[in-house]
């Protein structure tokens, strides 16, 4: 039997940041931390300084309540925000009671994901070493691939910067010969 994928009205509104309307049913989502910023965030209730947890994998951004924050700060064994960058956290849906009604809201399990590779990403040092080994052909593609987790349009990218950075290696040596 084919799952199909089920589009929740709040999609068609574009908001900025993620919600339960950004998952299928039963759906977990395990993303790597990037940055964490406060910032003036506008809702019904108006605007209010929140905390912004912003993501390497090409999710929205997600507003941290105090709720999420106590697991984050479990998961990453640390209260300070400055220490949850680059790590990984596992978001769901649950049905919680708020404003008089129960609504489905996003929440970070307090336990951590279990993560068998790295997600590699641009801004990373790694990322810089396996460009360099592409382009002087000391590692391949795939077996980057059974070490880290490489996005579709990341594969692309590192393969591109590889073949850039080959092509200025070779360059160099013909003008040096």
């Amino acid at each position: 039997m084919k799952i199909e994928k089920k589009t929740h009205w709040k999609n068609y509104h574009n908001p900025n940041y993620i919600g339960a309307y950004a998952f299928q049913p039963n759906e977990h989502k395990i993303l790597r931390i990037k940055s964490i910023n406060t910032e003036s965030v506008k809702s019904e209730r108006g605007e209010e300084m929140c905390l912004v947890i912003y993501f390497f994998e090409n999710e929205k951004p997600f507003i941290c309540n105090v709720t999420n924050a106590k697991s984050i700060s479990k998961v990453c064994d640390s209260s300070y925000i400055e220490d949850w960058v680059s790590k990984h956290i596992e978001l769901y849906v649950a049905k919680i009671k708020a404003f008089g009604e129960f609504v489905e809201a996003v929440r970070v399990k307090s336990t951590k994901p279990n993560i068998k590779k790295e997600t590699l990403s641009q801004d990373s040092q790694r990322w810089t070493r396996a460009v360099q080994q592409l382009a002087e052909n000391k590692i391949t593609i795939e077996e980057i691939k059974k070490y880290v987790v490489l996005s579709d349009d990341d594969e692309k990218e590192i393969l591109f910067q590889a073949d850039e950075l080959a092509a200025k290696l070779n360059e160099e040596q013909e003008e040096e010969e």
